[in-house]
């Protein structure tokens, strides 16, 4: 009993300090970070064995291997002082790197670690599994590589053990409900008859992944012949029919919404089909409708490109002018590597422009366009992305022998960045463009700024050069965006921003009207389709009040 009690009385006594020693090569930070045992916290004997072993651990993978520790504990009136003493003994370097069973010079680039290098077991497990996928992209499915090391000589080994030589005999798709077979083999970047290869099978995951319709695709691998396995492909469709909804909340009060209806796998062939209708409207009784639609067919050629049809119809309304705009873009795209696309398009857009107050001529004309461009695309994620770069070039021929009222080239380019710090996020987007006329251009077709998808604080096309009615337009655009993406509990967040925009028909920043800054905060909650945003904006330059935004999404 009296045992009892003395266990129970020790169990709720706390840490009060914790001090390490003798530790000159890591940091107390990085030790105490290491260990169970924390300071304030109730105090263990099963704990601090951890922790003694952990530390030796801890200095072993940082090529310590002769390291010592030794814990002391003393009681005083406020708890338990814990001090660990270190001997950190010598730190070997690798004075020699000896591979069994594969030719070193082959492998040279893959080291992570080299000669003079201490023994961090990190750098040569990541040798390790480079060594092993090295060879499981050249056929060899069960190749493993085993490191060890001799730290007195200096010696690391390693050795591989590659395994037989195996190549695909058959590919066998299972679970199929609806999809036909072929649209998930053309994503497939292997073949019967070819040698394994592990980054290509993790590739055409992705990639049928990418379709949209399967939760879940998983590859077994069944020896069937001394030199040859079969894949097994097992996959769980999803519904392929989505119905998007967005709105949109500006004050001075103005209101979007917009419906979207998608189906990822038309006619069971892969083909996808979209219809975008929305409508926007303020206190004016302003309002803008859209209709936009996209028919995409993939693999249309030997090329594998991509055949997109975008159809669009679009009528708006202001209090100065009524705007009817029709047209289609065709498109042809090509996925160049996971992250890089190519695509071409041609662009035929006719505009009807009338002005209500004066009425010096009706705009009205044809925008016969070709537009080519690149993506890079390595972000994370689509809906929240946290890390990657984003970079999207574009230059477009308007008029000359493709006909149409407009005549101009078009440059612009379009960069994003995500930086992740510990939960959070940086994000900043820069967008540069310029348009050089050839002979006629109509307003229309320039460039404007404002609103919460660009200059937040400042009303949509407020500024710029040319105008009709209250809107503002220019033939050159700079946009810099940024965002610290602050990450709380419950899936909320808050975000700190700041903008810059311009609008003109000159680089002319020094002195020019239509260079506006502005600032704000906002508030986030992330949900499984994308974050729900409420930001206020303050304008910095020239501007009166503030401008409050809810939507769906980031603005970029």
């Amino acid at each position: 009993m009296v045992n009892f009690l003395f266990i129970l009385l020790i169990s709720n006594i706390p840490v009060t300090k914790i001090e390490f020693t003798g530790n000159k090569s890591i940091s107390n930070k990085d030790l105490a970070e290491d260990i169970l045992s924390k300071e304030d916290e109730e105090y263990n004997d099963v704990n601090l064995d951890f922790d003694t072993e952990r530390i030796l651990r801890f200095y072993e993978t940082q090529g310590f291997f002769d390291a010592d520790v030794t814990p002391h504990v003393e009681s005083t009136e406020e708890g338990m002082e814990i001090t660990f003493h270190i001997e950190e003994g010598e730190r070997h370097k690798i004075e020699r790197i000896i591979v069994n069973g594969g030719e070193e010079r082959e492998l040279k680039d893959l080291f992570a670690i080299k000669i003079n290098d201490f023994f961090i077991e990190e750098k040569i497990v990541v040798t390790e599994d480079k060594i092993r996928n090295y060879y499981k992209d050249r056929g060899y499915p069960y190749a493993d590589v085993i490191s060890s090391t001799i730290p007195d000589s200096g010696i690391l080994i390693i050795n591989i053990e590659t395994g037989k030589l195996y190549y695909i005999r058959d590919i066998v798709i299972k679970e199929l409900k609806t999809c036909k077979t072929e649209i998930v083999r053309r994503e497939m970047k292997f073949k019967k008859g070819d040698k394994f290869n592990k980054t290509k099978i993790l590739d055409s995951q992705r990639r049928i992944y990418g379709l949209g319709f399967f939760g879940t695709i998983n590859v077994e691998m069944l020896k069937s012949e001394p030199d040859s396995i079969d894949l097994i492909l097992r996959v769980k469709e999803l519904k392929s029919r989505i119905l998007n909804f967005g709105i949109g909340l500006s004050i001075p009060l103005k209101f979007l919404i917009s419906l979207g209806i998608e189906e990822l796998n038309l006619f069971n062939t892969g083909h996808r089909f979209k219809i975008q209708p929305s409508f926007e409207t303020n206190t004016k009784q302003e309002w803008e409708m859209k209709f936009e639609g996209r028919y995409i067919i993939p693999y249309v050629t030997p090329l594998q490109l991509t055949l997109s049809i975008l159809p669009f119809l679009w009528f708006k309304e202001t209090d100065v002018y009524t705007q009817h705009t029709r047209g289609n873009e065709f498109r042809l795209s090509k996925s160049i590597t996971n992250d890089v696309q190519f695509s071409i398009a041609h662009q035929y857009k006719f505009v009807d422009l009338r002005e209500k107050i004066t009425l010096p001529d009706t705009i009205k004309g044809i925008t016969n366009s070709v537009k080519v461009q690149f993506m890079i695309d390595n972000r994370k994620e689509f809906f929240n992305p946290k890390k990657g770069i984003y970079i999207l070039p574009l230059i477009e021929y308007a008029g000359g022998p493709l006909g149409g009222a407009n005549d101009f080239v078009r440059f612009e380019l379009e960069n994003r960045l995500y930086i992740p710090i510990f939960q959070h996020t940086i994000a900043q987007r820069i967008k540069l463009g310029v348009i050089i006329p050839t002979d006629g251009i109509a307003i229309y077709e320039k460039y404007y700024i404002g609103g919460q998808n660009s200059l937040r604080g400042y009303p949509k096309k407020s500024i710029g050069p040319d105008s009709i009615g209250h809107e503002k337009y220019g033939n050159i655009i700079g946009i810099y965006n940024f965002e610290a993406r602050i990450a709380l509990p419950l899936n909320f967040g808050i975000v700190g921003f700041f903008d810059i925009g311009y609008v003109d028909n000159e680089i002319y920043l020094l002195r020019s009207d239509f260079l506006k800054i502005s600032a704000g905060l906002g508030l986030r909650y992330y949900t499984p389709i994308g974050p729900v945003r409420l930001d206020v904006g303050f304008p910095l330059t020239n501007g009166e009040g503030k401008e409050i935004y809810l939507g769906i999404y980031h603005i970029f």
